[in-house]
């Protein structure tokens, strides 16, 4: 089994290598001072007094990167504290603001230092600040939960298949998106067999419900639970690029919503969908092929 790594062990790792690449742009950049009162006269007010000299061509590339990589990175360190008290959004404002402004380099920049070591300090103290809020959020009994898409559900709806890849103990979560998607292919599905896969389906989840509470998760096997999800994902607070229209991007939202609630779980896709498992990368969740597609890619190898 490949080890579940849960979210904010992801998100730490993530901004530790972000981290090295930020410090090496610095270590490519110089600063000069641009006091337009620099040679006296006083007469000058308002204006820094240091900036950032003009990046070559294949710096400014870089810092471009950088910038696109720090927008999805900052948004979802955004999504972890929804409700944040006064201490802790001033402290996330203030982090996420001051790398992004240094990479951006926008004229009139006041924060910037007289120096790169100066810079590369503060730019520690902004990533270690970040580092310390994720020891805030909360450990999570249950190491892995699942998002089982409906494809995935009508190959096979035993929910213990995937023991083999995610250990003995873990969570299935079935999102509205999915069900709604199970009853309409249960009554308008293309072909017979879809129509009978898929209420066949339905029946064999339905059949859990009597195992427990819905709602906090009833039991399928030993420590393997299945929860019932009520509630649409808000698509306005979510990754920008989401489309509420697209059933695949109200999955994604909803994954990333799951996570957020469970930020130490490893909240994981199952999905042999190729166009939603490239929309899982970008958002940074993992995904797992459902068992039936590997064992078909594994007889097709071999």
């Amino acid at each position: 089994m490949g080890e579940a790594i849960p979210f904010r062990r992801r998100l730490s790792e993530d901004l530790t290598a972000f981290r090295a690449d930020f410090m090496r742009m610095l270590d490519g950049s110089a600063i000069r001072n641009i006091d337009p009162n620099r040679w006296g006269g006083g007469g000058f007010v308002g204006f820094p007094e240091w900036g950032w000299a003009p990046s070559d061509p294949s710096h400014e590339r870089t810092r471009m990167e950088l910038l696109a990589r720090w927008k999805e990175l900052a948004h979802r360190w955004r999504l972890l504290f929804p409700t944040p008290t006064p201490r802790v959004a001033e402290t996330l404002d203030h982090a996420l603001d001051q790398i992004h402004i240094w990479i951006q380099r926008e004229a009139g920049d006041q924060s910037v230092p007289g120096g790169i070591e100066a810079a590369k300090a503060t730019g520690d103290e902004c990533f270690g600040q970040l580092q310390e809020l994720l020891t805030m959020l909360p450990a999570d009994p249950v190491p892995v939960r699942l998002v089982v898409d409906t494809n995935a559900l009508i190959d096979d709806p035993d929910l213990t298949i995937y023991k083999p890849t995610m250990g003995e103990h873990y969570t299935v979560h079935l999102l509205p998106v999915v069900l709604g998607e199970l009853d309409d292919l249960h009554r308008a599905g293309r072909t017979v067999e879809l129509r009978s896969a898929a209420a066949a389906a339905g029946r064999r989840i339905k059949g859990y419900r009597g195992n427990g509470d819905i709602r906090s998760g009833v039991r399928v096997q030993a420590k393997i639970y299945m929860q019932f999800e009520h509630a649409e994902p808000d698509m306005t607070t979510t990754l920008h690029w989401l489309d509420r229209q697209v059933p695949d991007d109200r999955l994604v939202a909803a994954a990333l919503d799951l996570q957020v609630r469970h930020p130490g779980s490893a909240v994981t896709v199952v999905t042999g969908d190729l166009n939603l498992q490239t929309k899982l990368s970008v958002a940074g969740l993992p995904y797992l092929e459902p068992p039936r597609n590997q064992e078909t890619s594994d007889a097709s190898a071999g």
